[in-house]
């Protein structure tokens, strides 16, 4: 392995974002080592708290080549903005990206890099399907399919031609990251396609086969949450231009609404046991509903809205206990409120005011509890410190 290059200009920066990647880390090095021979380069491994050790393995290299650096991120999870952060500290033009877990074929990576240096295209994309072996990594009939459905969506949705928008293999210039960087979601659901829609103007693409390898080491980064997260990134990017919110509060939102439906799913149920709708029945059947409704949505969105920073354990019951404080602003207004429409106008269907009972309380619970049960260092954690190596 060459070591401590500094003399030469950086033409190429990798980016490899990195979680439990510790097997991959020599081997990556290694052949990028071999790979990009007459090209002066640069890597940046973006590691998000990883549990195993890959973070020390890169500050191992490091010491000895110069050419490896590492961005060590704590209470931060994500494979878009681990993208975006190592590009932004890159010290090149040209950026490359790819995963941490050697299924990428790094040998296309200089052809791909020099036809983004001569001015070809500002995104050159590699693509898993232009060759007829080229998606054989993919490890399971699932991820084929949704491979398949996800392409086929994106093109159709966000006005794309292209044979893989889904890769996350692809070389850009800098300054396409740059201009796509304040439209950029904070999903994280593919960095690629996000960059493509988000610049404006949008970059030229081209793309270029390669073969997507059999994964030697770690797990798959792909969950059943991934059509999920599409569902979420299409809503977050259609209406941005009219109401900017954050994917994260449009999963909270979403799940809040059906715990509307909770919600209505157990008032009916208790009315109809006291056997009228009077404003004693409707106070208590009412409370009841909300409590069961919170606990809905509480479980639900430590699952998916904060899956990367899910309380498990006694945390789990801990965060709800602390919710369920945070939320019982909400939960009175709720209350109140629709105890006072159903009073001043009893003719209305019992759906009107309960429905509007609970909308009270979305807007807040969102900000009481992102910032306070499932919060980051601007405020203080109500658990402390996390233990070494445990998800942000």
């Amino acid at each position: 392995m060459t070591q401590q290059h500094g003399a030469a200009e950086t033409e190429l920066t990798v980016v490899v974002p990195t979680y439990n990647e510790s097997g991959n880390i020599a081997e990556m090095v290694s052949r990028l080592d071999a790979t990009l021979a007459g090209i002066s380069w640069e890597l940046i491994f973006v590691d998000d708290s990883s549990a195993d050790g890959t973070a020390d393995i890169v500050r191992e290299i490091a010491r000895e080549d110069r050419r490896v650096r590492l961005i060590s991120r704590h209470n931060r999870r994500g494979l878009a903005s681990a993208v975006v952060e190592g590009a932004l500290a890159a010290a090149a033009d040209v950026v490359a990206v790819m995963d941490g877990d050697l299924q990428h074929d790094e040998s296309v990576l200089p052809g791909m890099f020099r036809r983004v240096q001569d001015g070809e295209a500002e995104l050159i994309s590699a693509s898993r399907f232009l060759s007829e072996d080229g998606a054989d990594g993919l490890s399971s009939d699932t991820r084929v399919a949704i491979s398949n459905n996800g392409i086929k969506l994106s093109n159709f949705i966000f006005n794309l031609d292209m044979t893989d928008p889904l890769t996350g293999f692809f070389v850009v210039r800098r300054d396409v990251v740059q201009r796509a960087l304040p439209e950029l979601s904070e999903l994280g659901f593919k960095v690629m396609m996000d960059l493509i829609i988000s610049a404006h103007p949008r970059p030229s693409v081209i793309e270029v086969p390669f073969k997507f390898r059999k994964r030697q080491h770690g797990e798959s980064k792909l969950d059943n949450r991934v059509m999920y997260d599409f569902f979420l990134f299409f809503i977050e990017k259609k209406i941005s231009s009219i109401l900017p919110l954050p994917a994260r509060f449009l999963s909270f939102a979403f799940i809040n609404s059906i715990g509307i439906l909770v919600h209505l799913a157990v008032l009916f149920p208790i009315l109809a046991l006291f056997g009228d709708a009077n404003s004693g029945s409707f106070v208590n059947a009412q409370l009841i509903a909300t409590i069961v409704a919170m606990a809905f949505n509480y479980t639900v969105n430590n699952m998916v809205t904060y899956s990367d920073r899910q309380l498990k354990g006694a945390k789990f019951y801990v965060g709800f206990v602390v919710f369920a404080v945070l939320c019982s602003a909400g939960v009175l207004g709720n209350v109140g409120v629709a105890t006072l429409l159903h009073e001043d106008y009893p003719t209305l269907s019992i759906a009107i005011p309960a429905t509007a009972g609970a909308l009270i309380t979305v807007v807040w619970n969102y900000v009481a509890t992102n910032a306070f049960v499932w919060g980051r260092s601007k405020y203080p954690s109500v658990f402390g410190r996390r233990r070494k190596g445990a998800p942000a």
